[in-house]
């Protein structure tokens, strides 16, 4: 593993913010302030989770497991006000997985369970903005916690975020990311499978509402020599009849190698763009969609999951020249007498993808979705059953003549919260 020579960002961040904050609560009423912090306004999470997998792939090829594991996590109250630190553990472990049938992402390779310390974090707060160093979650259109397995995905580094004129922003510089399962941290270079090299993340965002109804988000990040990305999308929202609501949204994606060009070892530049319609009569919602991607790549990812509409349950549809079509729909059947159940169902085409350096046309792609959720919140279920929450789903893939791919997973979730 590389190591880093440089002093990491995260401890030279939290030793700035706790000789600061040190400040901040001598001055305050410190003994009542810590006493309510650590107890009182303070916060215990226990998150359970199992998740069953198996895919089958063209060539007889499956990935297969069953992992049982979660996280625990500590967060203070606000010491005087400007001072809170908090810590989460994660861990994944294998109840079956075969060696020969990794590569589900439910586990360290082959099919290893590991556990680390996802989040170490201290936050100092001025005049309502949020100064953070350590490790700690980011949720950004594109550097995100890629939560769709057992554990999510955790950086390491200092942030700043808050509100100004309306317009909330986040800006942060990492050092380091924890895939998803891995139990170490590691720089940028390395997370994007470079070696001999080693670079930190710039990331900035910003959203707001500049008239009712309509959102607009605006992010961006910056990894020297490896890559640019920049994302931005709209969505408006209203009601176009009794108990009926139309959602409309754009998105626009931009990405190109910078510096030495280390992620694919020569320039290249892409985009993606997409629209999507979304009809809400009532418990119901209707989802039609039309992504697009540039022919100079395709759009590369390998940080957190993909940002756009036709990102499904194996595929993202996001090849070189590839455009797609989604058409979707979602029911919620809580006033049919089955609170807690909903079903979600979607299908995307996938066509005119090629090669980005030699042009040749790649397969079409058809995708078909099913998920079912059953969350147990109904009146009837008594209190402690009701962070419960089940799913079940399956996908089924047409690569063309490659052949097709089969994908059923079970996932079951549980979180105490205790304050």
């Amino acid at each position: 593993m590389l190591q880093r020579s440089r002093p990491c960002a995260a401890v030279l961040a939290v030793a700035a913010l706790t000789a600061l904050a040190s400040a901040s609560v001598r001055a305050a009423d410190a003994s009542d302030d810590l006493s309510n912090a650590l107890g009182r306004d303070s916060e215990v999470t226990l998150h359970f989770r199992t998740y069953y997998f198996d895919r089958l792939n063209p060539g007889d090829v499956q990935n297969a497991a069953w992992a049982i594991g979660g996280w625990a996590g500590y967060r203070t109250g606000w010491i005087g006000n400007a001072l809170r630190f908090g810590v989460v553990g994660y861990t994944s472990q294998r109840l079956w997985g075969p060696d020969d049938k990794g590569g589900t992402g439910l586990l360290a390779p082959p099919q290893e369970g590991y556990s680390t310390l996802g989040e170490a974090f201290v936050s100092l707060k001025l005049w309502e903005q949020v100064l953070s160093g350590g490790r700690f979650r980011v949720d950004e259109p594109e550097i995100n916690p890629q939560d769709n397995r057992m554990t999510p995905v955790t950086y390491e580094g200092g942030s700043l975020s808050g509100m100004l004129g309306g317009v909330s922003y986040f800006g942060a510089y990492l050092d380091a990311t924890k895939p998803r399962t891995s139990e170490k941290f590691i720089d940028f270079a390395q997370a994007a499978g470079i070696t001999g090299a080693s670079e930190p993340l710039w990331l900035i965002g910003v959203a707001g509402d500049p008239l009712k109804d309509l959102r607009l988000r605006l992010s961006s990040y910056y990894v020297p020599n490896v890559l640019s990305s920049t994302y931005g999308d709209a969505t408006w929202l209203t009601t176009i009849a009794e108990g009926t609501r139309l959602r409309l949204g754009a998105q626009a994606m931009y990405q190109t190698s910078v510096g030495d060009d280390l992620l694919t070892g020569s320039s290249f530049s892409t985009y993606s763009a997409g629209i999507k319609a979304d009809l809400m009569p009532g418990d119901a919602t209707l989802t039609l969609a039309y992504q697009q991607t540039g022919r100079g790549s395709k759009y590369n990812t390998p940080y957190a999951s993909w940002a756009g509409y036709t990102s499904m349950i194996v595929k993202d549809f996001d090849q070189a020249g590839q455009k797609a079509w989604m058409l979707g729909a979602n029911y919620d059947f809580k006033n049919l007498n089955a609170p807690g159940f909903a079903l979600n169902g979607a299908i995307v085409h996938g066509f005119d993808a090629i090669n980005a350096t030699t042009g040749a046309a790649l397969q079409n792609w058809t995708e078909y979705d099913l998920t079912l959720d059953y969350r147990f919140n109904a009146p009837s279920w008594p209190a402690w059953a009701r962070p419960f929450w089940i799913r079940g789903r399956a996908a089924h893939v047409d690569v063309g003549s490659d052949g097709v791919i089969d994908d059923y997973r079970i996932i079951v979730n549980y979180e105490w919260v205790f304050k």
